[in-house]
Order: C-alpha cells, then structure tokens, then sequence
C-alpha cells in the first residue's frame, strides 16, 4: 500500500458517514475511513446501510471492522470486500468506549498482542483472492504501553498499513498524545505506512508531524469535525475565516447528502450534534444552538438553519 504525505479522516462514530467523508474529500482530505463496523452483525444479518454506504467520490476508503473473533472478522471482512472493493478493510483495534470494551472488542484487544495477530493473520489471508489489503487502528495499549509487541504481531501478521493513536485505550482522549511513539513505530514498520493521529488541532502542525515522526500520514479527527476546512487550510497553506453562512450552508449540503441512506428525520437528528461542533467558534453558539437542538422535525430544522444563514 502506497500512503505518502496524506491528511486523512480519521473514523469518528455519528460523525464520519458518507456525506461528510465526501465534503472532506473535495476540501482535500486524501483518505477515508469508515466507521466502525461488528462483525458478527455482517455474518449474521448482513451490513448496515448507514454504515457500509460510500460512493466512489470517496475512493480511497478503508472499510473499518471491528470484533473479537477471527474467523468472523476474517469473513465479515471478505463479505464486504468482495461485495464494495474498499481500497483497504481496516481492523478496529484502538476503541475505547464502554459498550465495545464490554463486548470485548476493538480496545480491549489490545491487551493481547498475539489475538490482534491471529485477527490480522487470518483476514489477510481471507482477502489474498480479492487482492485487498488489510490495514490496522490502534493504540499504544491498554493498561501500559506495549507498542513494540504490538507492532511485532501485526507486521508479521502481514498487515499494509498501521495507523496509531498514540494513547493507551484506558486513557481515551485525556493527557497529550505521544507522538514519538509515531516515529517510534514507523522505525519499527520500515516499509509498511504508518499514520499518526491524535491532538492536531491546526493545519500548521500538520507538516511538523511529518517532519518530525517520519510517518507516512496524519490523521484528523476531532478538528476535522468541527473545522472540515482544516484540509483546504493545508492544501493552500493559510488560514481561513469560515463564517456562520458558509458553516450552515456545509450543513445543509451534508444533510440533503445523508438522506441518500438515512431516513429523513433520522439524518436531522443524527446531523445535530455535529452541527454544535461547526458552530464552534462562531459568535452567539449558545444561541444558535439552542435554535437548532429545539427543533421538532427535519423540516423545522431545515428552515431554521436557513434563517439562521441569513443573520
């Protein structure tokens, strides 16, 4: 796999389906993921169209699975891959939330190197026919940082590509990422990509994570949700002023996008935490916010953010 100098978008649950994927892309995201998805709901009921939707504006994509099983992430893996040929299926190993850690997934593999092996051995050789690389999402650790065993497992597993999250899962998004643990690991892959992400808040540090780490991309998450523009800002090098019509008028593009594959008044209520985050920064949020989260249904949402572009 072939990553060099990328800004990515990193996966972010009830935030990075496919519409705002796609007005990344066009700002200049070079990568996507999808959020994360149980594999033992693919086997045993089949995708979720929520979830596994893109469209090839998108490309290249990483479609993200996560379980505790490896035949089962193995052939979830190979159901997807055959049917929507992603650029890459991604395993999730780096999920900190409740619900996951209780289930026994994601994160909670961090704990056991060798599982995380046997997880990506046994997916890479499930895609081999199709051709598809297996990538993988991780953290230092769990209760303590055991990256090197980690990175030893998952490189002789055969996996393309590792992008680190550099905290332990048990810290979630508390303290400072550890970026040296991102150089530490790309001296470790050697040839494979490594992706950093974690605490780039401006576009200007972009550039200094690559210099500094040597890695083969930088992941943006949380900034990226609440300033999309981040990836313009790096193409052209400058900062800049997103005001309040601009800001509404990505929501309402988003959202006219996500009716695509959401049931209409579903899109408004799942578009409504992300439009708290555009906000951010802008003059009055309290009171914009107050105006969108009181709305009733989608059309009354609509019609506010419309009257709200025109202040």
């Amino acid at each position: 796999m072939k990553i060099e100098r990328e800004v990515i978008l990193a996966p972010m649950a009830g935030y990075t389906h496919s519409a705002f994927r796609r007005l990344c892309r066009r700002l200049g995201a070079d990568r996507v993921y999808s959020e994360l998805m149980n594999a033992t709901g693919i086997v045993f009921k089949g995708e979720e169209k929520e979830l596994i939707y893109f469209v090839d504006e998108e490309r290249p994509i990483h479609l993200q699975i996560y379980g505790r099983n490896a035949e089962e992430i193995a052939e979830a893996s190979f159901k997807i891959a055959e049917k929507y040929k992603p650029e890459a299926i991604d395993i999730n190993f780096g999920c900190s939330v409740k619900k996951v850690l209780k289930a026994k997934a994601a994160g909670y593999l961090l704990q056991f190197p060798k599982v995380m092996g046997e997880i990506v051995k046994e997916t890479v050789k499930a895609l081999k026919p199709l051709g598809i690389p297996v990538t993988a999402k991780i953290r230092l650790g769990f209760y303590e940082d055991t990256l090197e065993e980690i990175a030893e497992e998952l490189l002789s597993a055969g996996v393309s590509a590792i992008a680190l999250h550099p905290r332990r899962a048990v810290d979630g998004f508390s303290g400072v990422a550890n970026w040296d643990r991102v150089r530490d690991l790309k001296r470790i892959a050697d040839s494979v990509p490594v992706i950093g992400s974690g605490d780039v808040r401006h576009w200007r540090e972009i550039d200094q994570k690559f210099e500094e780490t040597g890695c083969n991309g930088v992941m943006l998450g949380r900034a990226a949700v609440s300033n999309p523009w981040i990836f313009k800002e790096y193409r052209e090098k400058r900062d800049l002023e997103v005001g309040l019509k601009e800001r509404v008028e990505f929501v309402l593009e988003e959202l006219e996008m996500m009716w695509e594959y959401f049931d209409r008044e579903r899109a408004c209520k799942v578009i409504k935490a992300q439009i708290s985050q555009i906000f951010k920064g802008i003059r009055g949020k309290a009171r914009l916010n107050d105006l969108v989260m009181r709305s009733k249904s989608c059309e009354e949402l609509t019609s506010r953010l419309k009257e709200i572009a025109s202040l």
